[in-house]
């Protein structure tokens, strides 16, 4: 091909340059959006944006270097897709309370399977208003007290482990493996009935294939990089580009296990009173069957139709494999910072053996606990399982003098906002007094967001409060906790998917004499 007439280059050279220089300008326009906004941005790489150096440090060390650097309010790049990350509480607060209506969607940066927009997680509008309605009503204070045997059961076994493996292992050991198979015993039973007896068989299926479903596959998967590279296209070509967002296997085997679990249930007829007996209740027909209109879209007539077996099933999946990673990654936490800090350990002890003593736990005993709500609160305020949120602009929005633009990735780093030193004092320092009752008017709720805030907040909140602080109650009355030299001392964070400890947690247990 004769360029200018001066050149003659073969064609397939001149499609290489035309290519590579529409690359080079689409990105450079995609990653001068926050520049012409006014925003504050980092050196960014070239077409990779932040991606790099987010896969390799973390979302949460990036958004706290950035705040300390730019401020509350700055733009990142995942590829050429903009993100807005936002620490002002008051801006939080609008989006996610006053303007909610404004934002009520969480950003998906792909382009998802049909099915997965079935999930309470994933779904949006009148949708996932219609699911959140739905499913609310299994988490209600009175739900959650019938959990009470299914969860001791559970503990009863956590024990008798940890005091076989305390025997086993004098020096101490990696205590994660048995938080995990304990905290994913707890979500099958309480909410599904299944008895999958998985802290005793730590090679468990449901194990294997909770790990495959959490483990982010992004970097490997063609069609995510390429909607991270150039997000118009999935404007464009729409459902050519919707990718699974888990290993199909992992997929494929919770997908057999929740239909054989609901259809064993609605079989047997059963009376439980659980979240697997709550969508048999709102599901019509039988699994299979296609009697309903799965196009409905409004609230009243998603609410006639009941139930599609989609949501049924992958609400199901979500609950179970979500409950169990999150609740084990706090309670592992929990151990290390009580090991850690020895002196709150014995405080929560004296607390314990005063109010329950060797009384077995119960929903109100628990909550009743000061000392521990303080404990909890303080984990989660330096360790939250999630790092970020986020929320979708549906409109062009003006908020305290920022500029939102529909379709904004608005998204709130948990993790920088629990460390900035404007809404916590020495906050690196672990320090459970800060949560005291008559230090609660200090704290800001939008500066504090373990379970998220506003309408969309954590739908199973109350739940895992039980769960965490009835095991931490269990677990002292029988063991005092220690570090033990191979314990990682300060403990490194997990710098991909939740914020989990990244080494194991070795600790000794001790066994508490009866007085």
């Amino acid at each position: 091909m004769e360029i200018l007439g001066m050149v003659n280059l073969p064609t397939w050279l001149v499609c290489i340059i035309m290519t590579v220089m529409t690359v080079c300008l689409y990105t450079w326009y995609k990653q001068s959006y926050f520049k012409r906004l006014g925003i504050h941005t980092k050196p960014t790489v070239f077409f990779l944006g932040d991606m790099f150096e987010l896969s390799k440090k973390g979302f949460g060390y990036i958004d706290d270097q950035m705040v300390k650097e730019n401020g509350k309010i700055f733009g990142l790049y995942l590829g050429n897709i903009p993100t807005l990350v936002i620490s002002d509480t008051d801006i939080i607060k609008q989006i996610m309370v006053k303007d909610f209506s404004k934002f009520t969607d969480r950003v998906s940066l792909v382009q998802v399977t049909k099915k997965w927009k079935s999930a309470v997680s994933v779904a949006s509008g009148e949708h996932w208003r219609f699911l959140r309605t739905t499913l609310s009503p299994t988490f209600t204070t009175g739900k959650i007290r019938e959990m009470k045997p299914y969860i001791h059961k559970c503990m009863k076994t956590l024990l008798e482990l940890l005091s076989e493996k305390t025997d086993q292992n004098p020096e101490g050991f990696n205590i994660v493996p048995n938080l995990s198979g304990y905290t994913l015993d707890v979500i099958c039973s309480t909410g599904f009935g299944l008895d999958v007896d998985a802290q005793k068989d730590p090679d468990n299926l449901i194990i294997r294939y909770a790990r495959e479903f959490l483990e982010f596959r992004g970097l490997r998967n063609p069609l995510f990089l390429v909607q991270m590279f150039f997000p118009d296209l999935s404007s464009i070509f729409g459902r050519l580009l919707e990718t699974n967002i888990v290993s199909n296997e992992a997929f494929d085997f919770y997908m057999s296990t929740m239909k054989k679990a609901f259809t064993d249930r609605k079989q047997a007829q059963s009376k439980h009173r659980d979240l697997l007996q709550l969508l048999i209740n709102t599901h019509k027909g039988e699994l299979g069957e296609n009697e309903i209109d799965t196009e409905e879209t409004t609230f009243e007539g998603m609410k006639q139709r009941g139930l599609t077996d989609e949501e049924v099933l992958l609400n199901s999946i979500i609950f179970m494999v979500a409950g169990y990673d999150t609740t084990a990654t706090t309670l592992s936490w929990i151990v290390y910072d009580l090991v850690t800090n020895t002196e709150c350990q014995e405080k929560l002890i004296e607390e314990i053996d005063a109010e329950i003593g060797e009384s077995e736990t119960t929903y109100d005993n628990v909550f009743k606990l000061r000392y521990l709500d303080m404990v909890v609160n303080e984990t989660l305020r330096m360790h939250p399982p999630a790092q970020r949120i986020n929320r979708l602009a549906l409109e062009d929005v003006k908020i305290n003098g920022l500029q939102i633009l529909k379709g904004m990735d608005c998204t709130f780093s948990i993790l920088a906002l629990h460390y900035m030193p404007e809404y916590w004092e020495n906050p690196y320092k672990y320090d459970p007094e800060r949560f005291a009752p008559e230090n609660q008017a200090n704290i800001n709720q939008y500066a504090y967001m373990p379970f998220g805030q506003g309408p969309r907040n954590c739908i199973g909140k109350r739940l895992a409060l039980l769960e965490v602080k009835a095991t931490v109650v269990v677990l002292l009355q029988k063991f005092r906790l220690h570090k033990t030299d191979k314990l990682q001392v300060p403990m490194p964070v997990s710098d991909v998917g939740l914020g989990k400890p990244a080494k194991p947690v070795f600790v000794r247990l001790e066994k508490r004499s009866k007085n």
